[in-house]
């Protein structure tokens, strides 16, 4: 029985080595062409659509992040820088509602502080003026003959004359 047996699975061996070294050489064989341009055509085909929405959160998410640092960092800009807490004319104005100073004596003052301004070099104000009665003596030395001389010794009679005003 062995002989048999033997005789038998050699050709049986031999056909299953065979059907298996045929399949591995389509297995190993370079696909045609058509193969290839099939399998892109399936793999970028038309049938497939890419979902765009999370490109378009992130762009969104993005910018929103963009506006809201540009918008803090104007916030602490802001914030740094401090505003102007006297103007010069809303001053004036303030000091005029207590001195009782018409507006050609206002006129005179800022011609005189011209003057002034011209001789020694600082910024001068009408007020400082006022404050400062040497200056306004020196400014009227120096002056051209712009300043009304006789306006503003009445001016300076009229103040010395009026008590300041009292705050109640």
């Amino acid at each position: 029985m062995n002989r048999v047996a033997g005789k038998t699975s050699i050709p049986i061996l031999l056909t299953f080595a065979a059907m298996l070294l045929s399949a591995s050489t389509r297995v190993l064989a370079a696909p045609s062409q058509q193969d290839v341009f099939k399998s892109i055509q399936d793999s970028m085909g038309s049938d497939k659509e890419v979902d765009s929405t999370p490109i378009y959160l992130l762009v969104a998410g993005g910018i929103a992040t963009l506006v809201i640092m540009t918008l803090v960092g104007r916030r602490q800009n802001k914030s740094d820088t401090p505003e102007a807490f006297n103007h010069p004319g809303k001053l004036m104005k303030e000091v005029l509602r207590d001195i009782p100073l018409k507006s050609a004596e206002v006129k005179q003052l800022k011609l005189l502080a011209g003057a002034v301004e011209e001789q020694t070099g600082d910024e001068t104000s009408p007020l400082i003026l006022l404050l400062c009665p040497s200056l306004m003596a020196r400014g009227l030395k120096g002056d051209r003959g712009k300043v009304d001389r006789k306006l503003v010794a009445q001016m300076v009679r009229r103040l010395r004359l009026t008590a300041p005003p009292t705050k109640s």
